[in-house]
């Protein structure tokens, strides 16, 4: 991003701020649902920024994935996902104003008494979240909940000033914030039993293993199932799924086992794809809530590798 797209970022920020501030924000989250609704159906059409990217680029992965829709169903996926796109962004500035008291209004928890056994044993949690939903709220949203919530994110290094500021606070707000490739600071917050939330297909790493998803092969990285092995973290898969009303459910499945009888490397896939099965079956429910741009990039990082081991 150049220094004059930064700079137009930060001043659609600023606006779009104001705008949700304007519309009564978290009080009557309904209006600023609306632009959001209003705001998607157009960027469906030119929401595609930066070379290379483009609707049919996303389309193709969408029947990439779901060989057997119709034309028209994989426009609906794609106009629900750029919908989601911007409601999400409407929640990043309602995140501000997120209380426990006013909490309720946005998300309703499903398996929270899973989180309070495993903390109880002191060893710390792992959530590897996976881009379906809104993975911002959901830490967001436990770490309101009174959860001693630590998260990784991306230090936004190609974002204007004001933005890489918005998306940061809104999480620093809350609870601790680290950035990908700090292993002292992912291990000093598992050590004071933290519950660490952690991409499952963030980009991969120098240990990263194929696994199959969704019947196409993705280099996904390993790093969270190291962390659990070294730490002995309790593992939970768990998502927040926006429902009709647009409140969210934010769902802790039962925990994943880490399984270590094997030789290393075999261990790894084996986890991260007993893992992805189980990611597979959310996304085959929901899959108006699949971030489509992170898979594209997932297939695309995929596709290169091959290239380069040719």
């Amino acid at each position: 991003m150049n220094a004059l797209a930064r700079k137009l970022q930060d001043l659609h920020y600023r606006n779009f701020g104001f705008i949700v501030k304007a519309l009564g924000g978290l009080n009557t989250p309904e209006r600023s649902y609306a632009l959001a609704q209003l705001i998607g159906g157009l960027r469906t059409r030119f929401g595609y920024i930066g070379a290379g990217w483009s609707r049919d680029i996303y389309l193709n992965t969408i029947r990439t994935i779901f060989p057997e829709i119709s034309k028209r169903d994989a426009d609906d996926l794609l106009t629900a996902y750029w919908i989601n796109h911007q409601k999400r962004f409407v929640e990043l500035f309602f995140a501000t104003e997120l209380t426990p008291d006013n909490l309720g209004k946005l998300v309703e928890f499903d398996g929270l008494e899973q989180l309070d056994s495993a903390l109880e044993q002191g060893r710390g949690v792992i959530l590897p979240v996976p881009h379906i939903g809104n993975e911002r709220l959901h830490h967001i949203a436990l770490a309101v909940k009174g959860y001693p919530m630590a998260v990784i994110s991306s230090k936004y290094e190609d974002h204007g000033k004001f933005a890489k500021k918005i998306k940061l606070d809104a999480s620093k707000r809350f609870h601790d914030v680290g950035h990908p490739g700090d292993a002292f600071w992912l291990l000093k917050a598992l050590k004071r039993n933290s519950i660490l939330q952690i991409a499952s297909d963030a980009e991969a790493d120098s240990n990263a293993v194929i696994v199959s998803f969704l019947g196409h092969e993705l280099l996904l990285p390993t790093g969270w199932v190291r962390l659990a092995h070294k730490t002995g973290a309790v593992v939970f898969p768990s998502v927040l799924l926006r429902q009709d009303d647009n409140r969210h459910r934010l769902i802790i499945k039962p925990e994943f086992k880490i399984e270590t009888d094997s030789e290393r490397k075999i261990s790894l896939q084996a986890n991260v794809q007993r893992y992805m099965d189980i990611v597979a079956e959310i996304y085959k429910e929901r899959p108006d809530l699949i971030d489509w741009m992170s898979l594209t990039v997932r297939m695309e990082e995929m596709r290169w590798s091959k290239v380069q081991q040719q």
